[in-house]
């Protein structure tokens, strides 16, 4: 006669195996964040020369492409204010006319 033992099956709180695999995994999680931010430091300069001279453009030209390009979005921001307070004075100085 075989006897058949009956196993309960305790299953863990998953909060808890949650924050055991995060603990775990933390250090090394972090190392391996580091270790790509310092790759990629070090190869952001030669690959911002290299782009900088995608399609013949030195970086010096692109410097003036995107300096003329700051000016024209803050020329752009600036224009309508002094729009409104230019209409505003003209309507009080035809305001004081009548």
């Amino acid at each position: 006669m075989k006897h058949r033992i009956r196993h309960r099956h305790h299953q863990p709180d998953p909060i808890v195996v949650l924050i055991t695999l995060l603990i775990a995994n933390a250090g090394m999680t972090m190392a391996q964040q580091l270790s790509i931010t310092t790759e990629a430091i070090k190869t952001t300069p030669p690959a911002i020369v290299s782009l900088l001279h995608a399609g013949g453009m030195t970086p010096s030209d692109w410097i003036t492409v995107l300096t003329l390009a700051y000016l024209a979005l803050q020329i752009g921001l600036i224009v309508p204010k002094y729009l409104e307070k230019l209409r505003n004075w003209w309507e009080r100085i035809r305001g004081d006319r009548s």
